[in-house]
């Protein structure tokens, strides 16, 4: 395997074996976990993810991890119907989630908790009040929008009529003024109106690049590169593409100006909407990428810039699937 795919994949997958389409029960789901944590590519592998409510469920699983090290749990929490409701869910969540600790002191390590946001327009003293308690309680956050709105690929054009610079940016630009706060992004699900545009995933990835604000994704990510898939009667997104364009986002200076910032969006869109693995590259020193246009374009990002783009830009993914992208990565030839 090439030292720029390694690098790329360190620590990308958090097991959602609960979730659909797979929605294992969860002793299923553990023993697909372990089985995995066992495995010749553990390092893969990052955090499982349940919502809280299933902490009790949870307990009798908990010695078979004994010989292994501790559990290490991204728990799902927040949600609400407006800000108070929201503030109120978190303090439930924070409750939980420090009994669960105290009770399985040793057994269990909760450092991150994945929040839906009641509106996409929270208010900043709530926000700033769910944070603090979070932080308190030593819990990295990631808050999912309520509904995304439209994006065309005119985005940041007088052509585009679209809310995304006046809801959504604003509130990025909020979250990341706090500390240990990040983003996630849903990019799929069971249904086609649940896999977000290729503009809206690109306006998110920019919008948190510019802001300097990690991202967590979720959901449809099974596969490298994006494809059309029957069974939804839609384009997946493809984890090389996404994360790739989260990389490739971090290495972009500030624009200075709004065609700046379309040429960004613009050629952020053409990478996630990518199916064509010849134009991805991963080699020992770089992962390169080729745009494909009559200039023959193409940008690099080296182990470095890779490295820190998925520490601190482009964290991980939640799947259901573990086996699928490995082997759709060894089709390729890329591991």
């Amino acid at each position: 395997m090439k030292e720029s795919l390694r690098t790329f994949m360190d620590g990308l997958i958090d097991y959602a074996g609960l979730f659909p389409p797979a929605k294992l029960p969860l002793n299923e789901a553990i023993d697909e976990y372990i089985l995995h944590l066992k495995g010749e590519n553990s390092w893969i592998l990052g955090r499982f993810i349940i919502p809280i409510t299933q902490f009790n469920d949870l307990e009798e699983f908990l010695p078979l991890f004994e010989k292994i090290g501790p559990l290490k749990l991204s728990v799902l929490g927040g949600g609400g119907n407006s800000d108070d409701e929201y503030l109120n869910n978190i303090k439930q969540n924070i409750v939980d989630i420090n009994d669960f600790r105290e009770k399985h002191a040793g057994k269990i390590e909760i450092d991150v908790i994945e929040c839906k946001l009641a509106t996409n327009t929270p208010s900043k003293d709530i926000m700033q009040k769910a944070t603090d308690l979070l932080n308190q309680n030593n819990l990295k956050h990631y808050h999912e929008f309520a509904e995304l709105p439209y994006v065309g690929i005119d985005y940041s054009t007088e052509l585009d009529e679209t809310s995304w610079d006046s809801v959504v940016v604003p509130t990025v630009a909020m979250i990341s003024e706090m500390k240990n706060a990040g983003i996630k992004l849903r990019c799929g699900g069971i249904v086609k109106d649940a896999f977000p545009s290729v503009e809206k995933v690109a306006a998110m990835i920019q919008a948190c690049s510019l802001n300097k604000i990690p991202m967590k994704f979720t959901a449809g990510l099974h596969h490298p590169l994006r494809h059309f898939e029957e069974q939804y009667d839609c384009d997946m997104h493809g984890f090389v593409n996404v994360f790739g364009a989260g990389i490739l986002a971090s290495n972009f200076e500030q624009p200075q100006h709004s065609q700046e910032k379309y040429r960004m969006f613009i050629l952020l869109s053409h990478m996630i909407d990518d199916n064509n693995s010849d134009n991805f590259n991963f080699d020992d020193s770089k992962l390169a990428w080729k745009v494909g246009d009559d200039r023959d374009t193409h940008f690099e990002m080296d182990l470095e810039k890779i490295k820190e783009a998925r520490g601190n830009r482009a964290i991980s993914y939640g799947s259901c699937s573990f086996e699928e992208p490995i082997d759709d990565l060894k089709q390729l030839g890329w591991m």
